[in-house]
């Protein structure tokens, strides 16, 4: 790359640390607002302080930022003059160097190296002042970076027109379902009745026991094996459990499970040809006793606004913020006397419902292509081959 020198980092620029708070200090009712990790991307769920700083502690408008702790990445900051916490760095670029927009994408591009050289996955990446000072930087003359960065300020302003457009696509794909699903309950014709679930169905909870990795008895089903409203029954693990009690847990075509706790609440899972399997102690089991009530019908209620408002309320009231089997007992079904014209019912959504995740899917693996188609371009200018 003729003309392309390699300098360290804090040859270019300046990383400037911000402001180390204890809890006391950041007040709801304070003069000055004070941006942290947890709202570097957001802009949301400010704190303030009533401490007036040096002016280095300070950010404004234009100002290039870099939370080297959790939220992690560079932005060029939009939202007025507030104080910097000290989980973020304020990157004063020398300007005879190096052009400010191009260490900002550089530094996007080489985020992105530092997440795969640390392994990133769920850990909380974390990366020290001395050794950002140290990481290598290729640097072309300044025409060449006002040239690159030209290059990439169009490209991602294309790419993020077509990812908005794209998001709001696939928005759209999902609240055609959902509007079919609502029209469904609330526009019932002649033969529908309302009954409690309590008085179709057996209602019951799981089994309490540790997994096990070890094939010590059956599969033992658990919230968190339920991703997607599907269950990889491979990477199921096993539990032991006595013969006198395997019955009463095991699962069968036709239940549905339902998380009782947790991030999850209200989410519920039609289980269909299981394994041998049992379910955890977090998880409601519902096993509809009515032979003229179907469950996929059932399952598709519980999917309904009026069924997420219902599992909302009783969540808001609880004490343990979790949902409970005689609340689920409660909640009133409407549907069609006739299995019919349940099934009629069933077979309609399940068609939109196909199409619409084939949509959704497309429409995913369209966002990952501009990321990637992003993530090569940046690539590209910094390999000296745009």
């Amino acid at each position: 790359m003729k003309g392309w020198h390699k300098r360290k980092l804090n040859e270019v620029c300046e990383l400037i640390n911000g402001r180390a708070y204890s809890k006391p200090e950041l007040l709801s009712d304070g003069k000055y607002p004070v941006l942290r990790v947890g709202n570097f991307f957001t802009n949301n769920h400010w704190y303030y302080s009533d401490l007036e700083l040096e002016e280095r502690k300070y950010c404004d408008t234009g100002d290039l930022l870099y939370a080297w702790s959790a939220s992690f990445g560079p932005r060029i900051w939009t939202g007025g003059k507030v104080i910097f916490h000290y989980h973020i760095w304020k990157v004063a670029p020398d300007p005879l160097l190096i052009d400010k927009k191009f260490l900002f994408h550089f530094l996007s591009w080489d985020t992105e190296k530092i997440k795969i050289d640390q392994g990133a996955g769920t850990t909380m990446i974390h990366v020290s002042k001395s050794s950002m000072d140290e990481r290598d930087i290729l640097l072309p003359p300044l025409p060449e970076q006002h040239r690159i960065v030209a290059i990439l300020d169009t490209a991602f302003d294309h790419i993020a027109t077509a990812r908005a457009n794209c998001e709001a696509n696939l928005l759209n794909a999902r609240a055609i379902f959902e509007s079919h699903l609502q029209a469904v309950f609330t526009q019932r014709g002649d033969g529908w009745v309302e009954k409690k679930l309590s008085d179709l169905s057996r209602i019951n909870y799981g089994y309490t026991e540790s997994a096990s990795w070890a094939q010590v008895g059956p599969k033992f089903l658990r919230i968190t094996d339920i991703q997607d409203n599907r269950v990889d029954w491979p990477s199921v693990p096993f539990c032991l459990i006595d013969m006198n009690d395997a019955p009463k847990y095991k699962l069968a075509d036709g239940d549905i499970v339902f998380a009782r706790t947790g991030a999850t609440t209200g989410k519920c899972y039609l289980v269909v040809e299981p394994p041998d399997a049992v379910f955890a102690s977090y998880l409601i089991r519902v096993q509809l006793r009515a032979k003229d009530l179907l469950p996929q019908f059932v399952n598709f209620f519980f999917q309904t606004p009026s069924y997420w408002e219902s599992i909302r309320a009783g969540v808001s009231g609880s004490a343990q913020g979790g949902f409970n089997a005689t609340k689920l007992g409660e909640l009133v079904i409407p549907f069609p006397q006739s299995p019919k014209a349940q099934m009629t019912i069933i077979a309609k959504l399940n068609e939109i419902l196909v199409e619409t995740q084939r949509l959704e899917s497309l429409y995913q693996r369209k966002l990952q292509a501009l990321d990637d188609l992003k993530k090569s371009l940046l690539h590209q200018a910094f390999s000296g081959l745009l």
